[in-house]
Formats: structure tokens, C-alpha cells, sequence
């Protein structure tokens, strides 16, 4: 996991298909909104890290097991823990404006067909 992390942001990137400031913000978002907590074993760092690799690298839960000494239930477990999260998160990124339309799409006539009135 340090490896990861410490040997810049081109390989970081390369592994978990983000620099390293960004792992960090994700990880303090996670834990404000109360949605990942470390546990004994397995700290957030690590568990976000895992769930980028699997998912940024096409890489299989039994090489990722290899990787971290994990055993492939435990990384599967947390997998599905830390998908469950960042599906969370859209009640704090994503706003519902209603359905209010911005006045410079209802006029345009390129979109009438879309927001009749």
C-alpha cells in the first residue's frame, strides 16, 4: 500500500487510476459522511486502495489476496463494503433540483421537443 503511494503520482495513478491527494480526499469524505470505518486489520487507506485496484485494473480477487496477504474472502468482504459506500455518496454529490428547467433551456428551441410546457 505505501509502495503505492509513495512512488509519485504517475505511478499512483498507473495502479489506482488517481494521484494520491484525491485517495486521501476520497477517504476523508468517506469517513465524514460516516459511510467507511477502519477496522482492526484493515485500515480505510487500504480498503479504498484495494476496491480501486480491483476495479481500475480488471484485477481478480485472488491476485489482489496474493498482493496484500488478505485472504480472498476478506478482500471480497471489503470490496463489497467500500462499493456499498461510494454508492452512498450520490445523496451528497448528486442534487435533485425538482423540476425547475433553467430558463436558457426552456427558451432554446433546440430543446423544445424535450420541455414542452
Amino acid at each position: 500500500m505505501d509502495n503505492i503511494l509513495n512512488r509519485g503520482d504517475r505511478y499512483c495513478v498507473e495502479q489506482i487510476r488517481m494521484k494520491s491527494v484525491v485517495l486521501y480526499k476520497l477517504c476523508d469524505v468517506l469517513t465524514s459522511h460516516n459511510l467507511l470505518r477502519s477496522t482492526q486489520n484493515v485500515s480505510i487507506r487500504e480498503q479504498v486502495i484495494v476496491f480501486l485496484q480491483i476495479i481500475g485494473q480488471n484485477q481478480r480477487f485472488h491476485f489482489i489476496s496474493g498482493i496484500y496477504y488478505r485472504s480472498v474472502e476478506t478482500i471480497h468482504c471489503y470490496f463489497k463494503i467500500v462499493l456499498k459506500a461510494i454508492l452512498k455518496l450520490y445523496k451528497h454529490l448528486i442534487k435533485d433540483l425538482g423540476d425547475t428547467v433553467p430558463a436558457e433551456i426552456m427558451n432554446n428551441q433546440k430543446f423544445y421537443l424535450y420541455f414542452k410546457v
